[in-house]
């Protein structure tokens, strides 16, 4: 019976570790360049131009201020931005919601590749 409770013990902390890391992902903002790639993380940053790289799964990412250029890849990220250039996707149901563009049309560029993807004003 020890035995047995010790390796359950051992399994969930195994667990729990690697579903940390999991977590933990990479982020990092320097040189106008705004990067973030893991699972089911929610950040908030803020940004005078540049660019932004998000890939993962399930990220839930604010950008305050204004983007160059924003690329998703991934699956069910969701990127809030306040204003932006060029949007490319791809991956799956990854949604991204701007507020302007300073784009002449005042949308966007947009490239997006894969499914259920969607770019809206908000």
């Amino acid at each position: 019976m020890k035995v047995l409770k010790k390796t359950a013990a051992l399994g969930i902390l195994l667990f729990g570790m690697h579903f940390a890391s999991a977590q933990a992902g990479i982020n990092s903002q320097s040189a106008g360049t705004i990067t973030v790639d893991g699972v089911g993380q929610t950040k908030t940053y803020s940004s005078d131009g540049g660019t932004a790289i998000i890939s993962g799964v399930k990220n839930v990412i604010t950008i305050n201020g204004n983007l160059t250029r924003l690329e998703v890849s991934g699956s069910g990220n969701t990127v809030y931005i306040d204003k932006i250039s060029r949007i490319s996707v791809e991956g799956t149901d990854n949604k991204i919601f701007y507020s302007n563009s300073p784009n002449k049309n005042g949308k966007p560029s947009i490239s997006s590749t894969g499914v259920g993807n969607s770019v809206r004003k908000k």
